[in-house]
């Protein structure tokens, strides 16, 4: 399922609502004995939206799920590339060519 602006959901556009958003903005500014109980009712809230949309056969995830044929293995790359450092993500593009490398090699070689 997209957003809007071409947006992918993601994970945390399922278990995070607003409110959970503005409790956990809350949480630094809490005294220190307050701020591990609050973690963990975030926490918690957070595990029955998980459970919730996972339980249902129209999950958001399931929407989103690639079509058939496609490159799970390029697209759960590209998904993590956006979290990585700069070096990181050289990496990740240093294996995304050698993949498409083989690919290729294997097209020609198969002809």
């Amino acid at each position: 399922m997209q957003m809007e602006n071409n947006k992918q959901v993601t994970y945390d556009d399922m278990v995070q609502t607003r409110n959970i958003k503005m409790l956990k903005s809350i949480v630094p500014f809490l005294d220190f004995r307050s701020q591990k109980p609050a973690a963990l009712l975030i926490q918690y809230l957070e595990f029955k939206n998980a459970d919730s949309a996972f339980s249902r056969p129209d999950n958001s995830m399931a929407a989103c799920s690639l079509p058939e044929g496609s490159d799970r293995r390029n697209a759960m790359l590209g998904a993590i590339r956006q979290y990585c450092t700069p070096r990181e993500q050289e990496a990740i593009d240093t294996i995304l060519n050698f993949f498409m490398v083989m690919e290729n090699y294997d097209l020609f070689s198969s002809k």
